[in-house]
């Protein structure tokens, strides 16, 4: 097994390799999130696995995305090398059947440090952050429906949609999401679940006709702020990611005054 195993001839490091006498040979290329790893870097590594006299051979994509989505984007195989892809949430669930499986204390404490370090690189953030990413929502009519506003997407259908990155838009899904509309800030949501698609019209053919990569959110209830927050002075299709509490507790007199109370919290800790 190693990392980073540069080849001559293909000039390229691996994330990781694993090489069993003639029995396999597997490289693994990863992404810390959502994406794939191209068709071209994973082809940069054929000619070595070619060259391997090994029975079986494999490239093998790793990300936070879920294997039904990440095959769609991947060849099969390149030039008869077979490809494959895991999720971080598979290989964390390994981790833990193999913390389960094993007696040996030195093997469970790695096992542990291994799961718990798995667990950043998931396909959502950490569920315990005090930040919601909050959005505005339009009363228009979505454009493949004559019934169907973006605010009902969120108040009747419990879901929420947006592009994978790109023009500002999160890369890794937020944990809370909360929505502005009719001049206020009306509520949050824990994110329950998200898919990745491409196609939103195959969900629901109501929803506007893509061909790209999309978050899906499915959310849970609706938690309101204690009293009336309205907008202040903001751009109107601005988003921000606020305190759950200066947008919940009736601290903020505005949803302006919480976005500003957020950043002097974080410049008072570094992070803004």
């Amino acid at each position: 097994m190693s990392s980073q195993n540069f080849g001559m001839e293909d000039r390229g490091f691996t994330d990781l390799e694993v090489l069993s006498g003639t029995a396999f040979h597997l490289v693994f290329e990863a992404k810390r999130h959502w994406q794939v790893t191209t068709r071209a870097q994973l082809a940069r590594y054929v000619n070595r696995l070619a060259d391997s006299n090994v029975q079986h051979k494999r490239l093998i994509s790793v990300s936070a995305a879920r294997k039904d989505w990440a095959v769609r984007h991947l060849p099969a195989d390149i030039d008869g090398i077979p490809v494959d892809h895991l999720s971080w949430s598979e290989i964390r669930a390994m981790a833990k059947r193999a913390y389960t499986a094993t007696r040996n204390q030195i093997e469970r404490l790695w096992l542990d440090q291994l799961a718990l370090h798995l667990s950043e690189y998931g396909m959502t953030s950490n569920a315990f952050d005090a930040l919601a990413y909050v959005v505005s929502l339009s009363r228009d009519l979505m454009p493949s429906s004559q019934e169907l506003t973006w605010i009902d997407v969120v108040t009747k259908q419990g879901k929420y949609f947006h592009p994978i990155g790109g023009n500002g838009w999160p890369t890794v899904p937020p944990a809370y999401i909360g929505f502005r509309y009719l001049s206020q800030f009306r509520s949050v949501h824990f994110i329950e679940r998200v898919d990745a698609v491409d196609r939103l019209q195959d969900l629901d053919p109501h929803w506007p006709e893509t061909d790209s990569p999309h978050f899906v959110y499915s959310l849970g209830p609706a938690m309101r702020p204690a009293t009336v927050l309205p907008l202040g002075n903001i751009y109107y299709t601005a988003r921000h990611r606020v305190a759950l509490d200066l947008l919940l507790s009736g601290k903020a007199a505005s949803y302006e005054e919480a976005v500003a109370l957020t950043k002097e919290r974080q410049a008072q800790k570094g992070e803004a």
